[in-house]
């Protein structure tokens, strides 16, 4: 168990860390990344690390690798880790998994890890709450799951959790094989004041996707693939049956627009809105190119295109009208490519691919948003006892185990004929299987991702053929590895009131002209504050 921080030096961190409203502005994580300067830290050294030789290869840089079948032969990636019980606090987007006593996947985890892996998790809704009270009640675990960013974030970590930059930085790291596994970028987001503080969670850089029914495309004799914002349009025209109940989009494809003007970033949220040259910064929504971008909505929006029933709509809905071919469009990140798979097993000819953003005119080099780096990542409670954090550091060296070694297939499937069944090579869950391997351990730490669908060897080559397509195509976001205090503490509110005045334009309850000023009254509150933080640490 971590050390417990006395009443005092709780109230202390309080004041120095923000903790009243302790995790201020939050996003997927990738978007609202580390430091002060990650000038002098030197990076962990990459060293890739595989159990299996994938089929489709992982390219070019940053394309996961591809597996049409399990591997048969697994190979062992980590020694177990001995010692005392290791405790976490992490999240989930799942129900609740079963208690150890009745959770055979978690028992059979904790013997083959060699100790017993104690978790604490809630909602991910109510995360932000319980790490805070956790901080605050002065009883930390061993590791601490960390999304987004917080107010006073470098001071909050320095003042509460392990600096590890001894044991990772450079050639450190490559003591524990499968974090030396873990992308670059992934780690830039974990580096805060030239320092690193914890492990990331990677994600695959591709991002979000415009989904798209291409068995319905094909039907209608349509290219899955643009070339311009006219042949967008006519697509869109093309798919759209208002009599028949059938629209082309579930929801407004502003990001895709957006690509189309050159222009990166999430929004609404604004998450990754800046661009940098030469270290000048400019918020993307100060230019002509987002103008046009939203010109072009509105036309799409009044051309009918869109469901009706869009605005408001939780992702479910929009999903069931897509699986339904209600519609043949509907946004999502990458993550969920596969759950789609798992829910239109029952619709026939179904197949799913991504469409890329073609320039406005038809010419000229296209553009994508990149995908977070990571989701969270993974702090160690401050100690002073170098053989514990060797421990826990050990513990996270494992959960990081590749494909197709015995320890992955023990983190994702469990026990073969209990929790699992072999379908040919590939596992598949048994229905107890199913609850049990719900709990969290990948919020946790995993491996970086791979692309692997069983017995569906369609979905993977379509998987990796967009990554391959789009990933060449993404613009490296300029904030990656900097810090913003004012996006921390102040941003939220203002980022809130843009965001409403841009539905009111798209929807066309408001004019075009009315983005100017509220963009305006933005950049004066916190905008201009933002992009002098964001210039004086790349100028460093």
């Amino acid at each position: 168990m971590a050390p417990t921080l006395s009443r005092r030096r709780v109230l202390a961190l309080g004041a120095a860390a923000g903790l009243g409203p302790l995790l201020g502005a939050c996003g997927d994580g990738g978007s609202s990344s580390s430091n002060g300067s990650t000038g002098p830290v030197k990076l962990p050294t990459y060293k890739p690390v595989t159990a299996a030789t994938p089929d489709l290869a992982a390219e070019p840089a940053g394309v996961s690798p591809g597996y049409f079948t399990y591997p048969t032969a697994s190979s062992a990636a980590s020694q177990p880790v001995q010692g005392e019980a290791v405790t976490a606090l992490t999240y989930t987007y799942d129900p609740i998994a079963p208690a150890l006593g009745s959770n055979p996947y978690w028992q059979n985890l904790n013997d083959k890890l060699g100790t017993e892996l104690k978790i604490t998790y809630v909602a991910s809704a109510d995360y932000k709450s319980r790490v805070a009270t956790t901080i605050a009640g002065g009883d930390l675990p061993d590791m601490v799951a960390i999304q987004g960013v917080v107010q006073q974030m470098p001071a909050m970590l320095k003042t509460t959790f392990t600096d590890l930059t001894e044991y990772l930085s450079g050639d450190a790291v490559l003591a524990y094989p499968n974090l030396a596994g873990l992308p670059t970028d992934a780690w830039r987001s974990v580096v805060y004041d030239q320092r690193i503080w914890g492990i990331p969670v990677p994600r695959a850089r591709i991002g979000t996707v415009l989904y798209t029914r291409a068995d319905l495309l094909a039907k209608a004799g349509l290219s899955l693939q643009p070339t311009s914002w006219d042949e967008f349009k006519q697509m869109a025209a093309a798919l759209t049956d208002e009599r028949a109940g059938r629209w082309a989009f579930g929801q407004i494809p502003f990001n895709t627009i957006l690509e189309m003007n050159g222009i990166t970033g999430n929004w609404p949220g604004g998450a990754g809105a800046w661009q940098a040259k030469d270290g000048v910064f400019t918020h993307t929504g100060t230019t002509p190119q987002f103008t046009q971008a939203l010109q072009d909505t509105v036309e799409l929006v009044k051309s009918g295109v869109i469901h009706p029933d869009q605005a408001g709509a939780p992702n479910t809905k929009r999903n069931q009208w897509m699986l339904a071919g209600t519609t043949s469009f509907t946004i999502g990140l990458y993550a969920g490519w596969g759950k789609f798979y798992g829910q239109a097993k029952d619709v026939p000819g179904f197949r799913l691919t991504g469409m890329l953003s073609p320039t406005r005119d038809g010419t000229g080099t296209r553009v994508r948003t990149p995908g977070p780096t990571l989701s969270s990542f993974t702090a160690i409670a401050k100690t002073d006892d170098a053989n514990r954090i060797k421990q826990i550091l050990q513990v996270l060296n494992w959960l990081c185990s590749p494909f197709g070694s015995s320890e992955y297939l023990a983190l994702r499937y469990g026990v073969e004929g209990q929790t699992f069944n072999r379908n040919g090579s590939d596992p598949t869950l048994t229905e107890g299987g199913r609850s049990q391997t719900l709990l969290p351990v990948r919020y946790l730490a995993e491996a970086s991702p791979v692309i692997y669908e069983p017995g569906n060897r369609q979905a993977v080559q379509d998987q990796y053929d967009h990554q391959v397509a789009g990933v060449p195509l993404a613009v490296p976001d300029p904030t990656l590895g900097l810090y913003s205090e004012t996006v921390a503490s102040k941003a939220a509110s203002e980022q809130q009131e843009l965001d409403s005045v841009l539905l009111e334009i798209q929807l066309g309850n408001k004019p075009v002209s009315a983005w100017q000023p509220a963009i305006k009254q933005f950049m004066d509150r916190v905008g201009n504050k933002i992009k002098a933080e964001y210039e004086e640490q790349a100028g460093r």
